[in-house]
This record gives C-alpha cells, sequence and structure tokens, in this order.
C-alpha cells in the first residue's frame, strides 16, 4: 500500500521535493509502491506579488499563478508542452517577463470560472499526476512585522527591504478592492489590532487531516512556509492529523528572511506561528564548496551593511533637524556597533550555511527527531526580482534525489508508516 504523502511550500523548495517524489515515483518497480503520485497533494501559497505573476494579479484580479504554474511543470508527463508551459517572453512590449504557463492559467481561470478549476484544466493539459492545491483561495498581502515594530507589506517587498531589522511575524491583510496597498505607504504603517482571518482551501484542510505524512518545506521560511502556516484552518488541519509530520530545513540563510538562523531558529520560528507538532527535521550536514560560499557571504554582507546604511543616514538626519536628538543618535550608534561586529562574523563562510550543532540546539529534547544526510547540489540560476537583482550565480539547493531517498528512509523507519508500506 502506498503512503498518502501532502507537502506544504511553495516556490523552487516545494518544486525540488515535487521532482524528487516524481522521480522516485517513477524508478519504484516494487509491487507495494511507497508513493504514488496520484494520491500526492501539494499545498502551495499564493502570496506572490512580484513579476509576472504580480502584474497578472493587478491586471486582471486573480491569484498569482507563478508557483502553480511551476509545479505543473515539475508533476506534468508532458515533457514538450510543459516545456512550453515554462517558456518566458523577452521583448520591450507588454509580453516582457511573462510565462505561456501564467498567461493560461490566467486565461483558464475566467474560462473555466476559478483558479482551482484552471488549475484542474492545466493538469489535464500537461498530464499531471497528484493535485496542486492553493492554499486558500482569498486575495490577501503578506506582511511581516519586523523586531522594532515596523510593518512591511508584499511577499517580493519583505527580502528587499531596507530596514533589515529581524522579522517577528509574518500575517495577511484582505487586499482591498483585490488590489494592492499604495507602495507608498507600504513601509511606514503598524499593525492593525487584528489579522486577517483567512480562509484556508477545504480541499487543502482535507488533504491533510488524510494524510499519512505531511511534509513541510523546504523553501523560504518567511515568504513561501509561513504563508502556509499562518492560517488557521491549516494549522487546525495539521494538529488534527494523524499523520507523521516532518520538516525539512533549508541548507542556506537568506538575507532579509533568516540571516544568521541555525535549525532551531528555524523550527522556533514556525513553532511561535503555529503550534503544531513536529516528529523529524531533515537537515544536511555537507559542506558546500568554498568558491560557492563566498558568494553567499558577499550577499550576507550587502544585507548587514545595507542596515548600517540605513541607521547611519537615520542618525544623520536626526542631527540635521535637531541636536536634542543626541540620545536617539547615541542608541542608533549603539545599534552600529553591535551590527558591524556581526558583520565581521557573518564573514566567515560557515556562518551562512544552516547546519545543526547536537551539544547546542537539543532540539531531541523537545521530542523532535533530527536527522542529519547529506542533501545538496550545486547549480547555477538566474534569481529575476529578488535580492539578487536578476544575476545569474552558482546556489546551493537541495538535491531531489538526496531530499526523497531520506524521506523514504524515515518513512521506512517510522513504525506506523512501516505497517502501511
Amino acid at each position: 500500500m502506498s503512503l498518502k504523502i501532502a507537502c506544504i511550500g511553495g516556490g523552487s523548495g516545494l518544486s525540488a521535493l515535487l521532482s524528487g517524489l516524481k522521480q522516485y515515483a517513477d524508478l519504484e518497480t516494487a509491487e507495494r509502491k511507497i508513493i504514488d503520485l496520484d494520491s500526492l497533494a501539494a499545498i502551495v501559497t499564493v502570496s506572490d506579488d512580484g513579476g509576472s505573476s504580480g502584474r497578472l494579479r493587478e491586471e486582471f484580479d486573480v491569484l498569482p499563478p507563478g508557483d502553480i504554474r511551476r509545479l505543473l511543470y515539475t508533476l506534468s508527463d508532458a515533457d514538450e508542452i510543459a516545456g512550453l508551459f515554462e517558456y518566458r517572453f523577452s521583448s520591450n512590449g507588454d509580453l516582457d517577463g511573462h510565462t505561456i504557463g501564467n498567461l493560461l492559467l490566467t486565461a483558464l481561470t475566467t474560462i473555466q470560472g476559478n483558479f482551482p478549476k484552471a488549475i484542474q484544466a492545466a493538469s489535464r493539459l500537461l498530464s499531471v499526476r497528484g493535485q496542486i492545491i492553493p492554499v486558500t483561495l482569498d486575495s490577501t498581502v503578506l506582511c511581516a512585522e519586523l523586531a522594532n515594530g515596523e510593518i512591511v507589506r508584499g511577499e517580493s517587498t519583505i527580502p528587499i527591504r531596507e530596514n533589515r531589522e529581524p522579522i517577528k511575524r509574518v500575517f495577511f491583510e484582505q487586499r482591498e478592492n483585490g488590489r494592492e496597498n499604495d507602495r507608498a505607504d507600504e513601509m511606514a504603517h503598524h499593525a492593525t489590532d487584528e489579522d486577517y482571518d483567512c480562509q484556508a482551501h477545504q480541499t487543502a484542510i482535507d488533504a491533510l487531516v488524510n494524510a499519512d505524512a505531511i511534509i513541510i518545506g523546504p523553501g523560504s521560511l518567511y515568504t513561501s512556509i509561513m504563508p502556509n502556516l499562518v492560517i488557521k484552518g491549516i494549522v487546525d488541519a495539521i494538529q488534527r492529523s494523524n499523520a507523521v509530520k516532518i520538516y525539512v530545513c533549508n541548507v542556506m540563510t537568506q538575507p532579509g528572511e533568516t540571516d544568521g538562523y541555525a535549525v532551531t531558529d528555524h523550527v522556533n520560528a514556525i513553532l511561535d506561528h503555529a503550534k503544531i507538532p513536529i516528529d523529524y527535521v531533515l537537515v544536511n550536514n555537507q559542506p558546500a564548496p568554498k568558491e560557492i560560499m563566498q558568494g553567499y557571504v558577499r550577499n550576507v554582507l550587502v544585507s548587514q551593511l545595507t542596515r548600517i546604511k540605513t541607521l547611519s543616514d537615520e542618525g544623520l538626519s536626526m542631527l540635521a533637524k535637531d541636536t536634542a536628538q543626541l540620545m536617539k543618535v547615541q542608541n542608533l550608534a549603539k545599534d552600529i556597533s553591535t551590527l558591524s561586529a556581526e558583520t565581521v562574523q557573518v564573514a566567515d563562510a560557515s556562518k551562512v550555511q544552516v547546519s545543526y550543532n547536537r551539544e547546542l540546539e537539543r532540539l531531541e529534547d523537545d521530542g523532535i527527531t533530527v536527522v542529519e544526510a547529506d542533501l545538496i547540489r550545486d547549480m547555477v540560476v538566474t534569481e529575476v526580482g529578488t535580492w539578487m537583482g536578476g544575476e545569474q550565480m552558482n546556489v546551493i539547493r537541495h538535491d531531489p534525489e538526496k531530499l526523497v531517498t531520506n524521506l523514504v528512509n524515515i518513512f521506512k523507519n517510522h513504525p506506523k508508516l512501516s505497517e502501511v508500506i
């Protein structure tokens, strides 16, 4: 008998996981397959507001199609059509930056009457096995409250914000009249008394409740993982589910999101947002190549120095207006001194790779089993519209085959799941 697997996430991380699950299912020849793609459920965040997705969202008032499109491509058995789905226009006209898949999903939403039916139609066209499920059908704006109380609005804005204060929490606001709030006001507002009560998609709830295993991640902690876990209906479903819960931790820190985070910081952030049980945490223990790590160090240093510059500019502005602000400037100077010391520390390449220290972090004391394994590969990507500014660079990602091989080992070694398979 096969396992019913529900995956939660978004972006390239969830795509890597599904790619590995598909490869494993295709290679598995045993009479009892551990992974059956037909019973797979991929629950996807729909908070993207950048690039092609953001433009289509603004123009046609639809849910952002980008992450859904990527997963349709990943799970497709129609290679030629799926490749066309991923084609991105490059021109000086209105089509520049759009993918055929994003445009098709937008058109299908109008033709079919809603987004879930559009996904189903695209799934049939691409011979997709399994379900790709938007976590909500509500139109929302992802917001981040920073440690100093400032609110940043917009998923694409969070990792590239000028204020590099750590993220305290993320939450949703309702997207007013189907449009984003005025960008000019994004950075200066504070949270309202009550967060928007985003409604979970019922199909996502059903998939979680009926799953044998729930896999959370990998993916950007605050912009791919958390947008799913701040929805009460999703949290309730995970809590009620008898599934084994597995969190796949990121292999690298992310400027603007998880600067300096260890494995425990990732886990604690999830538990602070959602009181869900976690049975396993899967972490990488393989050092990344030094030459690639230097690229990550460069981006972390840019993040740190940007924060220092922001504070310095604020202090100069205060002194120019009123010398009575001296006490506040002195406090800013202390913050700059602290940041400077941290900047020296992160110049060490090892600070940007996420690894688990069993003696210091001790997640096992909380009943969580930590599984360490070689999970990484290096690859060349072009990140468009992110903190990388569209540049091409070598990055470290989860290797789909290694990732799923270790997940299957967890399945086989867990008493409850081993009975199923």
